[in-house]
């Protein structure tokens, strides 16, 4: 059994490899990661749900995250950078999720400290976040779900969050029902106006 371990690991690193490389810039960031000086460890060691559920992200076109472990350990996936905004993605790859979002982690944090604890999937829809992410502190909202990454243990491991910002069209509806109301306020005659076309009319 040993020996059949021995030789999964190669094929399995080549597989990472593969899986940085077609990553973009998020995929080189986390190849240039120490993850050995990370709570997850070299990725040598990682559990194949680990390596399986940092496949998925990385090739998918939509913006993903896995949070990883106790310390929910922050990977990302290309389409996830554009959010990230101004902060340094090479730096934010393979960091913890707390030190990332410091500034929402009172509403993010325990959503995520639940779906650890008991499995149960969250969906949040135009959720609005105020982030730092250009130095400046904003109204943004996002659809997103957060979902729970079994391990070999049969236990949660991690965490897989799918994304999406909506502020355009949040702030776009906003603004086109106030246009609305202020149209629908003033095509409606005042009483002044009522009364001067009274005599008018005679």
């Amino acid at each position: 059994m040993a020996e059949l371990r021995e030789r999964k690991w190669p094929g399995a690193l080549n597989g990472m490899d593969a899986v940085m490389a077609a990553g973009g810039e998020a995929g080189r960031f986390m190849s240039e990661v120490d993850w050995a000086r990370t709570p997850v460890g070299p990725v040598s060691t990682w559990p194949e749900s680990l390596r399986t559920a940092v496949s998925i992200c990385m090739a998918s076109r939509f913006p993903m995250v896995v949070w990883w472990g106790p310390e929910l350990v922050f990977i990302f996936n290309e389409a996830y950078r554009p959010l990230l905004g101004a902060k340094e993605a090479r730096s934010i790859q393979g960091g913890a999720g707390e030190d990332v979002w410091p500034e929402i982690w009172t509403v993010i944090g325990p959503m995520l400290r639940g779906v650890m604890a008991g499995g149960e999937s969250t969906w949040s829809e135009d959720q609005m976040l105020l982030l730092g992410r250009h130095g400046y502190f904003e109204e943004c909202y996002f659809t997103f779900s957060f979902s729970a990454i079994r391990d070999e243990s049969g236990g949660i491991g991690g965490v897989f969050t799918v994304a999406l910002e909506t502020t355009p069209r949040v702030v776009n509806e906003r603004h086109l029902t106030t246009l609305s109301e202020v149209a629908e306020a003033t095509a409606q005659p005042t009483v002044a106006d009522a009364a001067g076309r009274r005599p008018a009319a005679r």
